[in-house]
Order: structure tokens, then C-alpha cells, then sequence
């Protein structure tokens, strides 16, 4: 009888932990990105230096500590630029603006689509998770990454 009673807690345990363990996979799935500052810092005949400050929203239970973090922008499908984060950690329920600084390579007349991706390492409990996301700015915000000739 014992050993039935035990069976079941340890299964009931393991389903607990599955559910909760899928509902903060699901939550971390769900970090937003939003740009908060975006300024040149730099600028020379074939490349512009900026410099970023992007909020990240973390609706999920779990802190996360997160390295430094590489990221590419594109513009029309093409890699224009590229730039780095700093190294952040992203607590429970809780948003942080992280700076960070990135260079692109070409002026354009056109407004087209611009998209920021990048894959941000956490290291959690001795586990590494890699969580990509991608972020689409405003019209806005592109006119600010792309400047206008």
C-alpha cells in the first residue's frame, strides 16, 4: 500500500513538474524586444556606428542571466549590420534596458522592411537555453536605423 502511495506522489511530482516546466518554456517563448534608444555615434564614408538601448520584457517565472549577446539587422531580406549587447540578467516578471552598440554598411532612399534577429545564450541552472527572437521596428524606428540620403 506504501509503495503505491509513493508511486503516485512520484508521478503526480513528475506531472507537476512537466506542467510548470512546459508553462515557463512557453513564458520564455514570449520575451518581447522593444528599441528604447537608438543614437549615431559614428560615421564614416562606408559605415554608420550606433549606439542601442533595447528593453527585454521576461513574463516567465524564471531569472535569467544572459551573456553578451550578438545580433544582426536586416533590411530587405539582406544582412546590413551587426552589433553586441552587453551582458544582462532578466528577472522574473520584470523588464531591463540593456545597451549595446552595432555598425551598418549601407544608405538607402527607400523605405523598406527592416528586422533585428538574434539568438540570446541563458545559462540556467547549469543549462544552457539559446532563445532566438526576431524584432520588427516601427516606421519610425527603421527611418532611425536606415538614414535617408
Amino acid at each position: 500500500m506504501k509503495s503505491s502511495k509513493k508511486k503516485s506522489t512520484i508521478v503526480l511530482f513528475l506531472l507537476f513538474a512537466s506542467i510548470l516546466g512546459y508553462s515557463q518554456y512557453q513564458s520564455l517563448s514570449g520575451i518581447s524586444v522593444n528599441i528604447s534608444e537608438n543614437t549615431i555615434i559614428n560615421e564614416d564614408k562606408n559605415n554608420l556606428n550606433y549606439k542601442i538601448e533595447l528593453e527585454f520584457k521576461n513574463p516567465s517565472l524564471l531569472t535569467l542571466p544572459a551573456g553578451e549577446t550578438e545580433f544582426f539587422i536586416f533590411y530587405d531580406n539582406e544582412i546590413i549590420g551587426k552589433g553586441n549587447l552587453e551582458s544582462f540578467t532578466l528577472y522574473p516578471i520584470s523588464s531591463i534596458h540593456v545597451k549595446g552598440t552595432f555598425t551598418t554598411d549601407q544608405k538607402s532612399d527607400e523605405s523598406k522592411s527592416v528586422k533585428i534577429s538574434a539568438i540570446t545564450k541563458y545559462d540556467l541552472f547549469g543549462i544552457s537555453i539559446e532563445i532566438p527572437f526576431d524584432y520588427y521596428p516601427t516606421d519610425e524606428q527603421t527611418r532611425k536605423f536606415i538614414q535617408q540620403n
